[in-house]
């Protein structure tokens, strides 16, 4: 389960209801005190009811709602990709959509109720059946009631023993006799004869790990902050995990039991007097086995925790530890996992920031993977895409959140200071990993950096990339500061089945300024990495022709072979990782390198000229 979207009413700066919208990956930027930091831990809260990093607060509830005595504040979260089928009983299997408690969209609405600084109330917001009391609350209704109702009735039902049977038996029913009526209605999930449920549905729900941007570094302080902990917490809902420890569970259970029992016998033969003793034996189900490893975590030289450490060195162990699930592809059997970090940028070096950030983006592209961040600053915000961005602001004394679009854009330039960056000649290019995989194929292979090096020019200013179909904030400002120069350009897009690009490459060549449009002869930038390497890295098998490669669609008969890998994953691993180790003799074997060549050649042919205008003016 992944999160869509969240709603907050009336928590701290939300005055009323605020929307906000999330994707596998969602930067929320803006100035600081702007209620960034207050989105992520309103998701803590939800998720793990004060029990996380963000413990439950009276002075949570929004002032101006106080003030019209209002006594209560909401979080309501919007989840994809829920189970399919859940046990909601001791007897059978059922689905969501089945027992209607998804809502008129068809997605599951879980909203939470906060008073006085502690939960309330759990419920779902679903589109529901609702004729009568009956039917309304029948998921309340224990199995007795419902075989009352269906024996009353002259209801027939497949098995009277499985409560989701009764209730289809029921509903069906209603639905021939004059048909269900529909509502959006609250239903107590919390409540007796629906906490079952509840308990079913938060196995599934996401682990969320929030990392402060700073933090109090107290012993008290129990916020999930060593990344090791957010590992157990996965651990520890694994299916396969599950099922062994309830066998083993089950087992001591068992003989606790039998030995309890025992004595409560002996007892009452010794016993002379009228009292009696009772097992006090927790029911397995409330056992909580990742306390086992409460006490682990991460310490550093001379015994030094890792919450004694500042914030720059706890930044690189959490890097560390995205780069490790990065390397090792986990796919988790039923749950997702969610990062939050405040600030990444914090105490850290522009080099391990701009890391740190593109490892986030990895991440988010992983199967089971949802990343959120906060930030405030121009550089980091520059790398976003813009359909990963939420702006927030204070507006008329309440927080508001805007998803990306030009009018809030020209926003996020004025207040946070973003400029473009172009050289006097501008490599225009699809999007940004045909960005890296021109600036890591000329690195690595030095005849291509003799002929021009693109770093070097970049660093100079007098070259810049821009990805003219990407979607990055830098790229998007870039890409408009560009009509309104002089600038020379070089256009280099994929060839594609469909040659999409063929209309603007004839548009770029027919403007006779000077600038250059060149198409792939392959199909697009990932055919140019050769094939075995892109076996060894995914673990996969393809065979093919370099006249079959030049054509396939090599991401997604990659995807084919790897269902727990996503496209956007995969170009970022060939246009980055990969292009890295190209060399010559590969680009010579795939019949590539004189096509390549000949790129460079075009682009230091425009530097030399830009050059030769700037000596002359």
């Amino acid at each position: 389960m992944k999160i869509g979207k969240i709603y907050l009413e009336n928590f701290r700066g939300f005055y009323g209801r605020v929307e906000i919208s999330f994707d596998n990956l969602t930067a929320l930027i803006g100035k600081n005190d702007q209620g960034k930091s207050s989105i992520l831990e309103a998701i803590d809260i939800f998720i793990n009811e004060g029990k996380g990093v963000t413990k439950l607060d009276p002075r949570d509830l929004n002032t101006k709602a106080q003030n019209e005595g209002k006594s209560e504040f909401k979080i309501g979260v919007l989840f994809k990709q829920y189970p399919e089928e859940l046990v909601i009983d001791t007897t059978n299997k059922t689905t969501l959509k089945e027992e209607y408690l998804l809502n008129k969209d068809n997605e599951l609405e879980i909203w939470k109720s906060f008073k006085n600084g502690k939960l309330s109330s759990t419920y779902i917001q679903c589109y529901h059946p609702s004729n009568d009391d009956f039917l309304r609350a029948i998921l309340t209704k224990k199995i007795k009631e419902l075989q009352e109702f269906v024996k009353n009735k002259g209801i027939e039902c497949s098995d009277n023993r499985k409560a989701a049977l009764l209730r289809k038996a029921i509903r069906d029913y209603y639905s021939d006799d004059k048909g269900l009526l529909f509502s959006s209605i609250d239903i107590p999930i919390d409540a007796e004869g629906l906490k079952e449920i509840w308990d079913k549905l938060k196995n599934y729900l996401p682990v969320f790990a929030l990392f402060h941007s700073d933090r109090r570094n107290v012993d008290q302080d129990d916020e999930i902050q060593d990344p090791l902990k957010v590992k157990i917490e996965q651990i520890f809902r694994r299916d396969d995990i599950q099922q062994k420890l309830s066998e083993i569970a089950n087992e001591i259970d068992s003989e606790v039991k039998r030995i309890a029992n025992s004595t409560v016998d002996q007892f009452k033969k010794l016993s002379q007097s009228d009292t009696e003793i009772y097992p006090n034996i927790p029911e397995v189900a409330q056992l909580k086995w990742k306390d086992v490893y409460k006490g682990i975590g991460f310490d550093t030289t001379d015994n030094i925790p890792l919450n004694k450490r500042g914030s720059g060195f706890r930044r690189m162990v959490l890097l560390s530890s995205f780069l490790a699930d990065i390397e090792s592809k986990q796919y988790l059997d039923n749950n997702d996992i969610i990062y939050a970090i405040e600030e990444p940028e914090t105490s850290l070096h522009p080099n391990l920031q701009n890391r740190l950030i593109n490892a986030l983006i990895e991440l988010s592209n992983l199967t089971n993977y949802q990343v959120m961040l906060t930030t405030h600053s121009p550089a980091l915000i520059r790398l976003f895409q813009t359909g990963s961005v939420r702006f927030v602001e204070q507006e008329n004394g309440s927080a508001g959140v805007s998803v990306f679009c030009e009018s809030v854009m020209s926003k996020i330039i004025k207040t946070m200071g973003l400029l473009p960056e172009i050289g006097k000649v501008v490599i225009c290019v699809e999007g940004n990993n045909d960005e890296k995989f021109l600036l890591n194929i000329n690195n690595a292979i030095t005849e291509l950096r003799d002929i021009v090096d693109l770093r070097a020019k970049i660093d100079s200013g007098v070259l810049a990339i821009i990805p003219m179909y990407g979607a990055n904030l830098k790229d998007w400002i870039n890409r408009y500061a560009l009509k309104n120069t002089n600038a020379i350009e070089f256009h280099l897009y994929d060839r594609d089945d469909d040659q999409k690009y063929k209309k603007d490459i004839e548009q770029v060549r027919n403007r006779n300024d000077g600038s250059i449009g060149m198409l792939t002869k392959k199909r697009e930038i990932e055919n140019y990495i050769n094939v075995d390497k892109i076996n060894s890295e995914f673990s996969i098998h393809i065979e093919a022709t370099n006249e079959e490669w030049d054509d396939m669609d090599v991401p997604n008969q990659i995807m084919v072979r790897r269902r727990d890998l996503k496209v956007p994953y995969i170009k970022s691993i060939i246009c980055g990782k990969l292009s890295k180790t190209t060399t010559k003799e590969e680009l010579v074997f795939l019949n590539a390198w004189d096509e390549v060549r000949s790129w460079f050649d075009k682009i230091n042919e425009l530097v030399a000229k830009a050059s030769a205008n700037t000596n002359v003016g």
